[in-house]
């Protein structure tokens, strides 16, 4: 009698205390939901994604993997799009939530569709190669499910092989990307689909430049960069704006290649400008003062090479000051940078123990990288 009051005693406990960690994940998909319809930014929907997935697998430790798998689903559902658009930086959640799909489809005796959530998820784990041989084969099969991964997998290995300095296989891949990608937003309204082009385009842009074909690269970034503009002024949050100031110094550097440089100062200006906005609507976080220096500093260096130092000479001060303030973010290789630009803006308007002193610090901090390299 004793030992059944005990085990009933035991199973009170465990339903208070699996009740309490489900009422916290329903209590947590609320906040998160709320979040993502108030804000479009994609790491609300990640939150999102992840809570419910969190509250199917509570669901389904508790035996109840009926009322799981709408839950896991959205979770999927969120995921894919910003996934088809950024594979780099999504695909670790995408394979998670497939992960526990393909769990739950089991239990409920689904075993077709759980196989291939469960192949989905280990692909994403596997090598970029491999990832877009599995996307090529279900694009193959099924198109419209498949195509936008495809081009997603495609993008993601062409980075993959720039950053092995492998720039001439990259560009076949990003180029089939594009051309999935340019179908998919003229079929598609969806601003993902456009967003998901523009980042095509400026990447393909940057190959070409880095592989001294910037006049073939400049058309594509300057269709990325009008692609950006249009979706940013759609939307009134600052922080839409930081991709299209990428895009513009990527347009900027591509026309320097060219040597025009007066032909990118105004886009040199538009960056600073979206930058400053980013950094002053957001004053807690570091990383947008980063970006603000960074693009204060090529538009002193552009203003000096124009020959127009007394205007560079401000732009270039306050970039070094954010690259001191920053330097745990941006490196003292770049702090160096800025001091030699500002060094070169104080030579021009004859200011030499100034120009002097900047140089110096700038050459103190090459030694200290160096010293610190392997």
């Amino acid at each position: 009698m004793v030992r059944k009051e005990g085990r009933r005693w035991g199973a009170r406990v465990a339903g208070l205390r699996w009740g309490g960690q489900l009422r916290a994940a329903r209590r947590d998909v609320a906040t998160h939901r709320a979040q993502a319809e108030a804000d479009a930014d994609p790491r609300y929907r990640l939150a999102l994604a992840r809570s419910q997935c969190a509250l199917g697998e509570l669901l389904a430790k508790v035996d109840r993997p009926d009322e799981a798998l709408p839950h896991v689903e959205e979770a999927v559902d969120l995921c894919r799009p910003l996934a088809d658009t950024e594979l780099a930086r999504h695909r670790a959640v995408l394979a998670m939530c497939l992960g526990v799909l393909g769990e739950l489809l089991t239990a409920l005796v689904r075993p077709a569709a759980a196989q291939a959530a469960k192949d989905e998820a280990a692909a994403l784990e596997r090598e970029p190669a491999d990832i877009v041989a599995f996307y090529r084969e279900l694009a193959e099969a099924d198109p419209d499910r498949g195509r936008p991964a495809l081009a997603a997998a495609l993008h993601y290995q062409a980075s993959w092989l720039k950053q092995h300095d492998r720039p001439d296989a990259a560009l076949p891949l990003v180029e089939e990307a594009i051309a999935l990608r340019r179908g998919l937003a003229e079929a598609d309204a969806d601003p993902l689909r456009r967003i998901a082009l523009a980042r095509s385009l400026c990447f393909l842009g940057e190959l070409l430049g880095q592989l001294d074909r910037p006049a073939e690269g400049l058309p594509l970034v300057a269709e990325a960069v009008e692609l950006r503009r249009d979706l940013a002024a759609a939307d009134a949050d600052p922080r839409r704006g930081i991709a299209l100031a990428l895009f513009l110094r990527a347009h900027c550097r591509l026309l320097l290649q060219l040597d025009r440089p007066a032909e990118a100062l105004p886009f040199a200006r538009e960056a600073v400008r979206l930058w400053r906005r980013v950094a002053e609507s957001e004053a807690g976080d570091r990383r947008y003062r980063a970006g603000l220096a960074v693009s204060l500093h090529t538009l002193g260096e552009l203003l000096a090479k124009l020959d127009r130092p007394a205007e560079a000479l401000p732009y270039a001060e306050e970039a070094v000051d954010l690259h001191r303030a920053g330097i745990g973010l941006l490196g003292r290789h770049r702090l160096a940078g800025a001091l030699r630009t500002l060094g070169d803006v104080l030579a021009a308007l004859d200011r030499p123990a100034e120009a002097q002193a900047a140089q110096d610090e700038a050459t103190a901090l090459d030694g200290e990288t160096e010293a610190d390299g392997p």
